[in-house]
């Protein structure tokens, strides 16, 4: 192989020789790379390591993913030039990387951010190489055998892979990190916020799937994409090829513990995402299989990773996701069996209060019904002739409630995110600039109100923070659990990765 691998391969292991065999092929048929240096290869294993600078990481693994996602260079090309074995590797090396010594290993050392965008590009180059790789041993299959077959073929190369290994490792470790963080008394509360912020900004409404279920029009599809991350998409961005001074000196003082929080949500669920979309491959693969079945037919969709990711119940909670849409402004919502307090806007001068019991009507437009579930919270008016059934003038979700104060028979909440509130225009804005504020007709009235407000909310909270953490505690065990490969498996999977 390499005549530097001691140095420049920044101390990868030398990959194994080439498999021949010896009947058909001749000492000059065998006549590879392995006799000759190759320091660009070398230097690229070294970056892909983590061995040099972030900045060299992230553009090296732009370039390796630019080479993969070119259909021009094949399976035959990567392994001729032993970039599967290698790669794998340099990029199982770099997810395992102790990142306080990254830190104190450069007197500026790089920014939790930088490291986050390393994780992602060099994570990302891994799929994509696992997934060429596979696909070439996959095309040099029987397919005839493959479809008479109802065992995952891939299964050995899963339980093997170094990548794989690192990926699971690293997942645990990142899920440790994130839950040791979530405990510190400087981050409290703000780790849930800065858990639904970051799912927020990874999963995002998706048409295509909301729509494959025509009978169910009002649930919405969240999903992650993740070919957004791919390395290739930072080509044209500035940042990822400019050194920006600010972005390589991290804060001081006891922000550091909260950027290194929002660091670590990151890291897991980037990796939670890449780690599902394996699985996903693997359950695909490794299914029981009917005859009839064409699982093997399409090669480039068996063998490929889908890069979407659908959100699981436990993103959804975490991340306050509707997959239900909120009723609609002047649709009409059922009092019965809800906690709701009768109230007015605080814009009409001594309001008429008047009870919501069977058989009474309301005469003044001002009487309203404050709604309080345990997700949302509706102001809403009562319709004539019906106490039962009301009109919603608002729909607040509780995960954007901040606070509450009291002023007298006056209750004031302070709502996050305005733009996730749906509001009449008139009635005299009753959300307006991230604060609403009602009427109630009496200070003991505004003061139970604002208990069980604050009740629902602090419910709501635990209930995200328990949810937090037992997907954390879960991702840990999964790391943490040791593989036992089918050693059934491993003359069947010599064959498959030799073919």
């Amino acid at each position: 192989d390499d005549d530097d691998d001691d140095d420049d391969d920044g101390g990868c292991p030398a990959p194994a020789p080439a498999r021949t065999n010896e009947n058909s092929t001749t000492d000059a048929d065998r006549k590879s790379d392995e006799f000759v240096s190759n320091p660009i290869r070398s230097g690229l294993r070294t970056m892909l390591a983590g061995k040099a600078s972030m900045e060299d990481s992230v553009l090296a693994s732009m370039l390796v993913a630019t080479i993969l996602e070119n259909d021009a260079v094949d399976g035959h090309v990567l392994e001729t030039l032993d970039v599967f074995s290698t790669f794998e590797t340099s990029l199982a090396a770099y997810l395992q990387r102790d990142l306080a010594e990254v830190h104190g290993a450069d007197v500026h050392p790089p920014s939790l951010n930088a490291l986050a965008r390393g994780m992602e590009t060099c994570s990302m180059v891994g799929m994509m190489l696992a997934e060429r790789l596979l696909h070439h041993r996959f095309s040099s299959c029987d397919i005839e055998e493959l479809r008479d077959s109802t065992r995952d073929p891939f299964d050995r190369y899963f339980q093997t892979s170094e990548w794989i290994a690192a990926l699971d490792a690293s997942l645990s470790y990142f899920a440790a990190y994130s839950r040791t963080l979530s405990q510190s008394k400087n981050v409290g509360d703000l780790f849930a916020e800065f858990t639904e912020m970051e799912i927020r900004r990874r999963y995002a409404q998706d048409a295509e799937e909301t729509h494959l279920h025509p009978d169910h029009h009002d649930d919405i599809a969240w999903v992650c994409h993740l070919h957004n991350f791919f390395p290739s998409n930072l080509i044209d961005d500035a940042k990822s090829l400019i050194i920006d001074g600010e972005d390589n000196h991290p804060a001081a003082g006891s922000s550091n513990e909260i950027e290194a929080a929002k660091f670590a949500i990151r890291i897991t669920l980037h990796l939670r995402c890449l780690k599902k979309c394996i699985e996903e491959f693997r359950e695909r693969c490794s299914s029981i299989v009917d005859p009839r079945s064409n699982r093997w037919y399409d090669q480039d969709d068996c063998v490929s990773f889908r890069t979407t990711q659908k959100a699981d119940d436990a993103i959804l909670v975490i991340g306050g996701i509707q997959t239900t849409r909120l009723p609609r402004v002047g649709t009409d919502i059922d009092l019965r069996g809800r906690t709701f307090f009768r109230g007015s806007l605080p814009t009409k001068a001594s309001p008429r209060m008047t009870s919501f019991r069977k058989g009474t009507n309301s005469n003044t437009v001002s009487d309203l019904a404050i709604v309080i579930d345990p997700s949302e919270v509706y102001v809403t008016r009562p319709k004539r002739g019906d106490p039962n059934r009301c009109t919603v003038l608002a729909a607040i979700p509780l995960r954007t409630v901040v606070a509450s104060a009291t002023e007298g028979a006056l209750l004031h909440v302070a709502i996050r995110r305005q733009e996730n509130v749906a509001a009449t225009q008139n009635e005299n804005n009753i959300v307006k600039n991230g604060k609403m504020t009602l009427r109630f007709e009496s200070n003991a009235t505004s003061l139970v109100v604002k208990e069980c407000l604050d009740n629902y909310c602090s419910a709501y909270r635990s209930r995200i923070a328990s949810e937090i953490d037992d997907m954390l505690q879960k991702l840990m065990s999964e790391g943490s659990q040791p593989k036992s490969p089918d050693p059934e498996n491993q003359e069947e999977w010599a064959d498959f990765q030799g073919a």
